[in-house]
């Protein structure tokens, strides 16, 4: 009569261990799911602030290079070159186009974009075009290094 109790146990014990084990395999799925949930919006965040720099960057580089050739024509006295640039952009679209690569860099640019944007802004008030040259091509050394390492 002793030994009759031994399957009914043997049973339950076996039935308490694999409701156990099962409760713990869903839990270690449920915890890889939420993990692999978190690394992909983080992904996607990364993805996005990068198009964002990069965007905000050939904004401002767009805006340099024109400031620079337009500065250009102007000294070398290509008139009508001159005209040409200032007829497709015009000073409101170049103010616009100016205050957005501004706005851009300080939002999602480096530190060093930012300090780019400020000496930008001293250099093309003084109309001083052996600089601004020097800070477009610094610039976009910067923009390689940044947008490269990814």
């Amino acid at each position: 009569m002793a030994s009759e109790w031994i399957p009914a146990v043997v049973t339950g014990v076996s039935g308490a261990l694999g409701v156990t084990f099962t409760w713990l395999a869903g839990a270690q799925g449920r915890a890889h799911a939420e993990r692999m949930v978190a690394q992909s919006r983080e992904a996607e965040q990364r993805a996005y602030l990068r198009k964002e720099r990069r965007d905000a960057y050939f904004e401002a580089l767009r805006v340099a290079v024109l400031d620079v050739r337009r500065l250009r024509y102007e000294r070398s006295g290509k008139v009508e070159k001159l005209r040409e640039v200032e007829q497709y952009w015009t000073k409101t679209k170049r103010i616009e186009m100016s205050m957005e690569a501004l706005i851009a860099l300080h939002a999602f640019g480096s530190e060093q974009a930012r300090h780019f944007a400020e000496a930008w802004r001293v250099a093309t008030e003084a109309n001083d075009l052996d600089t601004m040259q020097r800070l477009v091509r610094q610039f976009g050394e910067l923009m390689r290094a940044e947008l490269q390492e990814g």
